[in-house]
């Protein structure tokens, strides 16, 4: 099933002057969830959907302790998962301390295979 877009129009930041530009932006779908993907790994295997529902859970768990620790996660073939820090800018190193940090949010980098799937997707274009 082919990737839906449309089109939008986004103005320059760096020259508001400027004639706005067409780009494609890619739509949704729906959403698969946790239910949904347990439920299609079961059917995929010999496993039942609330052992595998456990397993994701369990999975979520250890990934963000991980995190919590300061480890990057590599999930292989799923990808890597790290954090990585919004700060704010110090003179000098010395002044660069934790009540610099705005905020923090989690790095997702895809695995081969995932990336390798990305080069391969078909789009269909539908209407505003």
């Amino acid at each position: 099933m082919p990737v839906k877009f449309k089109v939008i129009q986004k103005k320059n930041p760096q020259d508001l002057a400027a004639t706005p530009k067409s780009y494609a932006i890619a739509i949704s779908d729906g959403i698969a969830d946790i239910d949904r993907l347990s439920e299609l790994v079961a059917d995929g295997s010999t496993v039942r959907q609330n052992d595998i529902y456990a397993v994701i859970i369990g999975l979520v768990n250890a990934i963000q302790g991980e995190l919590k620790e300061g480890r990057s996660v590599n999930l292989g073939k799923l990808g890597t998962f790290a954090i990585s820090l919004s700060s704010t800018g110090s003179d000098t190193e010395e002044e660069v301390n934790a009540s610099n940090i705005k905020s923090a949010k989690v790095n997702y980098r895809p695995g081969k295979e995932i990336k390798n799937m990305l080069k391969t997707l078909a789009y269909t274009k539908i209407s505003a």
